[in-house]
């Protein structure tokens, strides 16, 4: 009994503090078996929509890169005088602008997606609502548009390196 005694005394060190998380009682979804159903359907359906936009956006920005440095050495290739040199140059930044759109396209068309997936989760029990709502908002919208400022600057500057090359070739000889 001795021994249980002292094993039952608090220490005198102040517990490590740590964050405890309180958990609320499960609140199921107001919805029947075939609406949940449905709404989870269409969740996936918007999730996969919108992992799709990703894979498009990265995929116009590497296909414009490799255009226009396809246009560079095209350009190279040929002489400064010749009308093919300047159709490269512009199609380079046609080529640039029309990705840029496309990325910016695809960065809309995901957040459309994204608002679906808020109004279907919504819907869902608070269980659901509480890990959806781990990630903050704030900090995703930040990085989405740092990596679209990235796919922007990274075409821009394949343009820009391009003409700049291009410019830097000597000119044919007059005979």
């Amino acid at each position: 009994m001795a021994k249980e005694a002292k094993a039952a005394k608090p220490s005198k060190e102040p517990a490590p503090e740590t964050e405890v998380e309180v958990e609320q009682p499960l609140v199921a979804s107001e919805l029947d078996e075939r609406t949940h159903a449905e709404m989870l359907m269409l969740y996936h359906e918007a999730m996969e929509t919108s992992r799709h936009g990703k894979v498009q956006q990265w995929r116009s920005m590497a296909i414009g890169v490799f255009a226009i440095v396809v246009l560079g050495v095209l350009g190279a290739h040929v002489s400064k005088t010749d009308l093919l040199f300047r159709i490269a140059q512009f199609l380079a930044v046609l080529i640039g602008l029309s990705s840029i759109y496309l990325i910016v396209f695809y960065q809309f068309w995901q957040n459309t997606e994204r608002e679906k997936l808020r109004r279907i989760t919504a819907k869902f029990s608070n269980l659901a609502r509480t890990v959806r709502g781990v990630s903050s908002g704030r900090e995703a919208s930040l990085r989405r548009f740092v990596v679209l400022g990235f796919m922007v600057l990274m075409i821009v500057a394949s343009v820009l390196l391009m003409l700049e090359y291009l410019a830097q070739l000597p000119a044919p000889p007059n005979y």
